[in-house]
């Protein structure tokens, strides 16, 4: 929505009575109150749609999995935070294109259009795409740990029984004492919900 109201707005493809211009006037010459004003509603039209879009995508595993119809039983064996370099490299890969390029021309819009689908098709290619950072606008939390569907004796004569994946969790932090129903949403990233069972 960004490169899109940034390539309306430099284009005077915006209706009349928002143009720059007409602003200008209204505004008496400040016109950096309007487009304060105009990057502000982009931005929060941005977080909403990206809510909606992600909260919509996780709807139906997400009950399955709190539902206990889909996936199967995990313990959680180990659990972290994501580092926020992981994060910070997601950002900085999404944002220099649109920074960088100048929107006054269908090209550049193409082009930059063009850059970002890629780049979001290599990181959900690699499995990298939970560090978007808008999986906390929707309540998910995410984290990187250690799962098994295994009793602890079974995975001690076979550690590959031990998968090392992403997490994504509704709410609270994990508990190493509880069972969670969990299915995996792309590759090795799982969502995953508390069952009420206290486990050893």
């Amino acid at each position: 929505m960004l490169m899109l109201g940034g390539f309306l707005y430099r284009n005077n493809l915006l209706p009349q009575a928002i143009r720059e211009e007409r602003l200008s006037q209204m505004l008496g010459g400040r016109l950096w109150i309007a487009e304060s004003g105009f990057l502000l509603a982009v931005l929060g039209g941005s977080l909403l749609l990206y809510r909606l879009v992600i909260v919509w995508l996780l709807r139906d595993i997400g009950k399955k999995v709190h539902s206990g119809s889909g996936g199967q039983n995990y313990a959680v064996r180990r659990f972290e935070k994501l580092p926020a370099s992981d994060y910070t490299f997601f950002l900085m890969t999404l944002l220099l294109p649109r920074l960088a390029l100048d929107y006054s021309s269908i090209t550049n819009f193409a082009v930059s259009l063009l850059m970002i689908v890629f780049i979001i098709a290599v990181f959900v290619k690699t499995d990298t795409i939970a560090t978007c950072p808008l999986f906390f606008v929707s309540g998910y939390r995410v984290f990187k740990g250690t799962i098994s569907a295994n009793s602890r004796e079974e995975e001690a004569a076979d550690p590959e029984l031990r998968r090392e994946v992403v997490l994504l969790v509704r709410g609270k932090d994990l508990d190493l004492g509880e069972k969670y129903r969990g299915e995996a949403l792309k590759g090795n990233v799982y969502v995953v919900g508390r069952i009420r069972t206290t486990i050893g």
